[in-house]
């Protein structure tokens, strides 16, 4: 690499680090900028229970009908549970107690009407035709959503579950160019016509709604859609159970963790070692910022056991890397530091690339059947996992290639000194006093 070039690449690298830093760590209010607001990108983060509390509620079945209760239960339960993992709270607990309620806990939130926000206030579904019969009830509704129709204009999406599937079909197909109404704990909301015959199971309902107006209704026929009526008897506010300075102390210890890491690979490995450590720095605030906009992630205990992990592994990677260009480098007396390197890192790639995969493989495992208390650590360990086998193999390779182009003029034994490298001396060959005197 010339000279010319790595100088354009470490100048790349230490902007996006700085850029990294003020954003980072700089809040802008309004009156600062005059423009818009900004929030430092870690602060960001969502967090999850333990960390920064939140809600949770109570709710107990007011169903007169008891037949299979509790199985109803269970599936109203896994119904609440995937509602809010698809809103972002990953985080979220949905549990059924004493077989009769359903206790909701939610992260990040701050009152019980935030919660009725997400989930809807739960109650009784029912779709009538113009007699007033009952042509399908909320079990027979799967998912609810906000879509957009042929003019590009927002609508509600209704998903159906093999059961109403039928329903449906032969409710389209009985009222036809007439009217459905739609009504929620016993109110009408909506009287959509019915245009054409759905027999697939999937409808949408038009009528020039905002995306506000739509959301509001998807969210309403979505509390219809339980299996359980049910009813609110108790919401409390949750403080986090690790303290409110728990992940202050948190980052401080991190910090100081990764400052140990970074003096040891620049002791260890000098010039190797400072690529690292930028690469890692790089690492560390591209980690922040995807797990900031990345809405499915919610910040514990569990998900910053997954940050430290990958964090170890992005170490790992280059410890491995930079162990194979020492080998590559004492082996042969008449190879080069440039082509250690490059041996280096190619015999290094299949061991980082097989480590890493098992790992990642472990953390899919884990995210499908793992109990959503620890998805938050997959999550995080899954994206860290990624991002550490591009920090290791790609921008500590760059950043190396950059330094050795700044010390190609250097005599050989500085240059050594500058990445603690050296060669074995070669041994000569000797024939014994006495086997010589002989």
């Amino acid at each position: 690499m010339k000279r010319n070039k790595a100088i354009t690449i470490i100048s790349i690298i230490a902007v996006l680090i700085i850029l990294g830093a003020v954003f980072a760590f700089v809040s802008l209010d309004d009156g600062q900028l005059g423009i818009y607001d900004y929030i430092a990108y870690p602060k960001a983060i969502k967090q999850g229970l333990d960390l920064k509390g939140g809600i949770y509620a109570v709710y107990e079945a007011t169903d007169s009908d008891k037949t299979n209760l509790s199985e109803r239960l269970e599936g109203t339960a896994k119904s609440m549970q995937d509602l809010l993992y698809s809103k972002g709270y990953t985080e979220a607990v949905v549990v059924v107690q004493d077989g009769t309620r359903i206790r909701v806990e939610v992260p990040d939130v701050e009152n019980t009407e935030q919660i009725f926000d997400l989930i809807g206030r739960p109650q009784s579904l029912e779709f009538k035709d113009s007699s007033d019969s009952v042509l399908l009830t909320g079990k027979d509704v799967d998912k609810v959503g906000v879509t957009t129709d042929e003019n590009n204009e927002y609508a509600i999406a209704l998903q159906f579950n093999d059961e109403g599937t039928k329903k449906f079909a032969q409710a389209t197909t009985d009222n036809l160019n007439k009217t459905i109404s739609i009504y929620i704990g016993g109110e009408k909301v909506m009287e959509p016509t019915v245009n054409s015959v759905i027999s697939n199971g999937n409808a949408i309902i038009t009528g020039s709604y905002t995306y506000d107006q739509a959301y509001n209704y998807a969210i309403q026929i979505q509390a219809g859609a339980f299996d359980v009526q049910l009813g609110l008897i108790e919401s409390k506010t949750i403080s986090p159970t690790l303290g409110e300075d728990a992940l202050k102390n948190g980052l401080i210890a991190g910090a100081i963790g990764i400052a140990f890491i970074i003096v040891f690979l620049c002791v260890l490995y000098r010039m190797m070692g400072l690529a690292a450590s930028l690469a890692l720095i790089l690492y560390i605030m591209t980690s922040l910022f995807f797990f900031a906009v990345f809405p499915w992630i919610q910040l514990t205990l569990s998900g910053i056991a997954g940050i430290i992990v990958s964090i170890g592994m992005a170490v790992d990677g280059n410890v491995v890397i930079f162990e194979r260009i020492k080998d590559e480098f004492r082996s042969s007396q008449t190879k080069s530091l440039r082509s250690a390197v490059d041996d280096g890192f190619k015999k290094a790639t299949s061991a980082i690339v097989d480590g890493n995969v098992t790992t990642l493989i472990g953390a899919i495992v884990i995210w499908i059947f793992g109990a959503s208390t620890i998805k938050g650590f997959a999550t995080t360990l899954f994206v860290g996992i990624i991002l550490s086998m591009i920090s290791s193999l790609v921008i500590t390779r760059a950043i190396l290639k950059c330094f050795l182009a700044f010390t190609d003029k250097m005599n050989e034994k500085s240059e050594e000194k500058c990445y603690n490298l050296n060669k074995i001396a070669a041994r000569e060959d000797t024939v014994g006093g006495v086997d010589n005197e002989k």
